[in-house]
């Protein structure tokens, strides 16, 4: 009895000491009006939940950086949401023209760098593939926040907030519209828009707020007259140099996932002592140095297809210091009870030649690495001890 006594006394106390740490910690609450901007990324919770989730995290935080550095200085940045980035302007309330261009940036920012990490991508994995089902809409609304500080932290609280946060689930028959409630716009005038933007009115009721009034447009007309980003221009051509051909006991896509991790190459590439890298993620054009005993090497991947139940994958790899540089090309292709069938080859620079010499070092290397390879991946790609000689 006394013990369960002293249990809940203890229980009651540390959360009233918990509760007046709280609001020591609270240096200032103050009350404000402010414009209110919500960007959120749609598709963002069926994409997470059907991707893999390290790589969904870090493209999702791509995106989110990516508008947040478009962000006009006069909006303060109250917290990130997940898919959405909480914006708030006090004192003056822009006009629609301003916040209209402001979305715009966004939304051209965002889908740019959508459309080149689509093109520059090569690994497989569902993340990387259903970027295009990714999404952007904004949300406007003006009103009164409680500003609430803690530490050298400021949240952005309130009604007003409470209510953008609900018109973000809303009738619109879109998932890339900006969103203008009749609040804001009592605020501005309506003049002219230079977007060309097609407006129409609206409405929603919603549990304990009731009726809100708004005006959206559809930004599918924007999202059209975004351009593509350039490739990086690498061309080479294939020739009849044989493959060296390996089956592997590995499904064909989680064998090359691994193999464009540069960081991973150390547990089965020939003589590599390590990875230098300014990212950790592989793409066309991205630049990863080897560093050998004897030799730095800069390797960049130039191409990849995915085909039903096949990869076709290339890089170029350069010799710093040397007048060295050539071509590595593999495919991968889906065998049955989740083996593939890896085959490979060194092939010359465009418009070059490989010595007999330099191309018999460099495949009998690959050959060791490959077969490297092979043992680290059917140990379910837990480290083993590699070949280091040919």
């Amino acid at each position: 009895m006394w013990l369960t006594f002293i249990e809940v006394y203890n229980e009651v106390t540390l959360k009233i000491v918990f509760t007046l740490l709280i609001f020591v910690s609270i240096r200032q609450m103050a009350i404000t009006n402010a414009t209110i901007l919500i960007p959120d990324i749609s598709g963002f919770t069926h994409f997470m939940s059907m991707t893999e989730l390290e790589h969904g995290s870090h493209l999702i935080s791509d995106f989110l950086e990516t508008i947040i550095q478009n962000v006009d200085e006069n909006f303060e940045i109250s917290e990130i949401e997940g898919d959405a980035v909480l914006l708030y302007k006090k004192g003056n309330v822009p006009s629609k023209q301003e916040v209209l261009n402001l979305c715009i940036k966004m939304f051209n920012a965002f889908h740019y760098k959508r459309k080149m990490i689509q093109k520059l991508a090569i690994c497989p994995c569902g993340a990387c593939q259903s970027l295009i089902n990714l999404s952007l809409k904004f949300i406007t609304h003006y009103g009164s926040l409680l500003e609430i500080k803690v530490d050298r932290f400021t949240k952005a609280s309130g009604l007003d907030m409470i209510i953008a946060h609900r018109i973000m689930k809303n009738s619109v028959p879109s998932n890339e519209y900006i969103l203008l409630t009749e609040n804001f716009l009592k605020k501005v005038n309506d003049g002219p828009d230079t977007h060309g933007l097609s407006w129409q009115n609206s409405a929603d009721e919603f549990p304990f707020i009731g009726k809100v009034n708004y005006e959206f447009a559809l930004l599918e007309p924007v999202k059209n007259s975004i351009p593509d980003p350039p490739m990086p221009d690498v061309v080479y051509e294939g020739d009849n140099t044989p493959f060296l051909e390996f089956q592997i006991g590995s499904p064909y896509k989680d064998l090359f996932i691994v193999m464009i991790d540069m960081a991973k190459r150390v547990h089965w590439m020939l003589g590599l002592k390590n990875v230098e890298q300014e990212s950790d993620h592989a793409y066309v054009g991205s630049i990863h140095y080897l560093a050998f005993d004897d030799a730095r090497v800069k390797v960049s991947p130039i191409k990849m297809v995915l085909d039903d139940n096949e990869i076709l994958y290339s890089e170029m790899a350069t010799v710093v210091g040397m007048n060295i540089t050539v071509i590595y090309e593999y495919r991968l292709i889906s065998m049955l009870d989740g083996a593939c069938l890896l085959a490979c080859r060194v092939l010359p620079e465009s418009g070059r030649q490989l010595s007999a010499e330099l191309y018999s070092f460099l495949h009998e290397n690959l050959k060791v690495s490959i077969h490297n390879l092979k043992a680290y991946a059917e140990n379910g790609f837990r480290a083993v001890l590699k070949e280091e000689v040919i």
